[in-house]
């Protein structure tokens, strides 16, 4: 392995832990430092022997010292029998007293790129007096938040991002000139690969979830770096797209108004927060599109049209929950049809990660035992029905929403419920769900004489529980008090007045 989890949680650690009792990051570093003057020990203390200065270290020194943030030492190079897992030809040990370890049996070129990428490496670890949290912590988090997977593309980013910013200014003229023999026609290929290559490397960083490069792209070590290839290359995040830039034309007036009524913008998006709220018009990683037309970006041409609904879409997963949506739409759909397919995909959105609805009509999933019992740790919606369930539950949310609001909302007038109730809506709902999913959800034998609930009950549940949002319940106050008279009083009397003449016909055959 390239890296150790023991060295990354063990930087995290010591880190919480002096943060607790108040020594400052500073004080750490001229501790360690002092721990680095002393000479290396093993776990029980040992000293452990000194390695020699590399010699093809010390032949690559000029260069090394400007891309090594520590001035006080280069990490020490060592050759080993390893096998790297990247085919970077080396093991990096991070963090004060960093080794780069490359592999046994390299030509002198190819040990001089392992030990310029393995103290590329090394610099994420170095200490900053400008950083806001360490970086050992930021690696917990991507680990945590984002999975390893994602964890080891940010650690794999940063040598290749260090070393583009640093080749792609003046002053590498100067120091590779500096060098001689194999470490000067390496750091010559090197510097040429990067510059030529710079739109691949930048493409791979973009490859990264996008919240993941937030997480580290606003604190050091990244945010110098990545600051520097914006000023020397142009080379820059996308830029945030706010809500009202994010629809295509047809769309421009109905999107204005939502923006403008909080209470419509609150149910259309869930966000009871302000703050998530700000964040969507801020920046909407949604894009309401017309088939053919500019909007659609290259990645979402291909997307097909669901015709029940109006619109296709393209998804990416971006890290941490948000997803970066693409919605096409028919360019046949004009007028109220248009209005409702763009509705129908706020919500859509909305219940694509709708984990209450999700995890609620997960045990219809679930794997059972002989006598009917389920496995819990099976009852979970598949990924792949989850735009099953916003699709339907989509449907379902908006048409109880058009009967329940159309006259609160102007932007619903002219759009008809097509449902008398909610349970019109979730009877629909329910059964799109059962045929979407037909072979995996549960459906019971049509002789079963135990069941009792019917086919997909946790589905339907979901469903329920969901539509309270989209109802708007009024309640009558005069007649919860009794002091007006409704419909059903009047039934009342009228059986009353029934059963009365029925009495006095009966009384009368008796005398």
């Amino acid at each position: 392995m390239r890296r150790t989890h023991a060295t990354t949680l063990t930087l995290a650690l010591i880190a919480g832990a002096l943060s607790a009792c108040g020594e400052s990051r500073q004080e750490m570093l001229e501790r360690e430092m002092e721990y680095a003057k002393a000479g290396r020990k093993d776990d029980k203390g040992v000293p452990l022997p000194e390695i020699p200065p590399d010699e093809m270290r010390e032949a690559l020194r000029p260069l090394l010292t400007q891309i090594y943030s520590n001035t006080e030492r280069l990490p020490d190079v060592t050759e080993g029998d390893v096998e790297p897992m990247n085919g970077r030809n080396y093991v990096l040990q991070p963090g004060v007293l960093a080794v780069v370890t490359v592999k046994k049996g390299l030509s002198k070129a190819d040990k001089a790129r392992a030990i310029i990428l393995g103290v590329a490496e090394a610099d994420s670890w170095t200490f900053r007096k400008n950083a806001r949290k360490e970086f050992a912590l930021l690696v917990e988090k991507l680990k945590y938040s984002y999975g390893d997977e994602t964890k080891t593309k940010v650690l794999d980013a940063y040598p290749e991002l260090k070393l583009l910013s640093f080749f792609g200014t003046p002053e590498a003229d100067k120091v590779i000139g500096e060098l001689s023999g194999e470490a000067k026609s390496t750091a010559e290929a090197m510097r040429k690969e990067y510059t030529d290559g710079k739109q691949d490397i930048w493409k791979k960083w973009m490859g990264v979830k996008m919240y993941a490069r937030r997480l580290v792209g606003q604190d050091e070590p990244f945010r110098s770096v990545l600051k520097k290839i914006a000023k020397d290359f142009g080379q820059e995040e996308v830029p945030p797209q706010p809500f009202k830039e994010s629809v295509d034309a047809p769309f421009k007036e109905w999107a204005d108004a939502i923006e403008k009524d909080e209470k419509l913008l609150t149910m259309l998006t869930n966000y009871k927060e302000l703050r998530d709220r700000v964040d969507f018009l801020g920046e909407a990683h949604t894009l309401w599109a017309i088939e053919g037309g500019p909007l659609v970006p290259e990645r979402a041409k291909g997307v097909v049209i669901d015709k029940k609904i109006g619109y296709g879409f393209f998804r990416e997963d971006l890290g941490g929950g948000y997803n970066d949506l693409v919605f096409v739409f028919s360019k046949k759909l004009g007028g109220t049809e248009l209005k409702r397919a763009f509705l129908h995909s706020f919500l859509f959105r909305q219940l694509l990660t709708d984990f209450q609805l999700l995890s609620t009509a997960g045990s219809d999933f679930a794997k059972r035992g002989l006598d009917g019992s389920i496995d819990i740790g099976t009852a979970t919606v598949p990924d792949k029905y989850d735009p099953l369930y916003a699709s339907c539950g989509g449907t379902a949310a908006l048409e109880t929403m058009l009967y329940s609001f159309n006259s609160e909302f102007p932007l619903l007038n002219g759009v008809p419920s097509k449902v008398k109730d909610s349970e019109a809506a979730l009877k629909v709902a329910h059964k799109c769900i059962v045929d979407g999913a037909a072979g995996d959800i549960k459906i019971p034998a049509k002789d079963d004489e135990f069941d009792v609930e019917g086919p997909a009950p946790a589905s339907r549940l979901a469903i329920f529980q969901m539509l309270a949002r989209f109802e708007n319940i009024k309640v009558n106050t005069a007649v919860l008090a009794g002091d007006q008279r409704t419909e059903e009083d009047d039934a009342i009397d009228e059986g009353e007045k029934l059963l009365k003449q029925l009495k006095a016909q009966a009384d009368a055959k008796k005398e």
